[in-house]
């Protein structure tokens, strides 16, 4: 899924399901990477909780698995060092 705007609207086109999500931040730089079981739900926390700051848009990846979630978001950060992950995933 190419990047969106951080909107409620937005994540409500996310289809629910396991996955990973980037954040960016208003550079485009990728500052966060997450995986969740409910992609959908787990942005909403996110939008609700203003928990990592100066996101302005979010890119998914479908999984068919939670593991495979998992294992994805460990190599992104090991690759990526996003600012508000920790780097010992």
């Amino acid at each position: 899924m190419p990047k969106k705007g951080f909107s409620a609207k937005n994540i409500e086109k996310v289809k629910e399901g396991p996955g990973v999500y980037k954040f960016f931040n208003p550079m485009d730089s990728l500052t966060y990477v997450g995986k969740a079981k409910n992609l959908q739900e787990r942005l909403q926390q996110h939008l609700n909780e203003s928990d990592i700051p100066n996101v302005r848009k979010f890119e998914v990846k479908h999984t068919g698995t939670t593991r495979e979630a998992e294992r994805m978001e460990k190599n992104i950060i090991q690759r990526s060092k996003p600012i508000h992950n920790d780097q010992n995933k």
